[in-house]
């Protein structure tokens, strides 16, 4: 199970997310990055990323497709950190599709 949080102010948007970044949720956290990101596209995007336990390929491609957007992300952990750090090559590795999913 995936939690999405929002948090909007005057200079940024927050997506908190808290669980499981993992197919079937993907559609979820797309659904909510359009609606909020192309809303306000002004202000900075941040996605907290701490509460996240577990990441499948499609959640790593829908998290690369953000940045490639402009978003940035709040990390814990060495593995979590390492992977923000390397979203595009990750990206690559993993075959996503322009639509920043994984193909099934």
């Amino acid at each position: 199970m995936l939690k999405i949080s929002k948090i909007d102010t005057e200079t940024e948007q927050r997506l908190i997310l808290e669980g499981r970044l993992a197919n079937p949720w993907i559609a979820d956290l797309d659904s909510h990055w359009k609606e909020t990101r192309y809303a306000h596209s002004e202000r900075d995007f941040l996605v907290d990323l701490r509460g996240v336990v577990r990441i499948d390929n499609a959640g790593e491609c829908a998290l690369a497709m953000m940045k490639a957007e402009g978003a940035r992300f709040l990390a814990s952990g060495i593995r979590m950190k390492h992977l923000v750090q390397n979203l595009e090559a990750n990206a690559q590795e993993n075959h996503c599709t322009d639509n920043g999913t994984h193909p099934t």
